[in-house]
């Protein structure tokens, strides 16, 4: 069977499944972001109608949105993993090791 771009991982360490799972997080992400900007886009767009105030609020809501999406993927991309490892290193040190330190010599 050939061997394409979608065949190796991160690196070439794992198999298509990690490749399209990746893929899948990344769209995701991509789609986090338009829909929050889209989603706070059209609250000031509709808050400018209401209050007359155009296009002041519209503008307010697309930054509002965009950041908004920023920092979920900034959160699910460096923050996230960074309290799972370091909640993966508490759970090594309070079990003492690995299983080679605990055999009797």
């Amino acid at each position: 069977m050939p061997s394409g771009p979608l065949d190796r991982g991160p690196r070439g360490s794992a198999g298509p499944e990690t490749v399209w799972t990746e893929m899948g997080q990344v769209a995701g992400h991509g789609l986090t972001l338009a829909a929050s900007t889209g989603f706070f886009l059209a609250v000031g767009w509709w808050l400018d109608g209401r209050l007359g105030v155009t296009p002041l609020l519209t503008i307010l809501g697309s930054l509002l949105g965009a950041g908004a999406g920023l920092y979920s993927i900034y959160h699910h991309m460096v923050v996230a993993p960074r309290e799972r490892d370091r909640r993966s290193r508490e759970a090594d040190a309070a079990g003492g090791g690995d299983d080679f330190s605990r055999r009797e010599p």
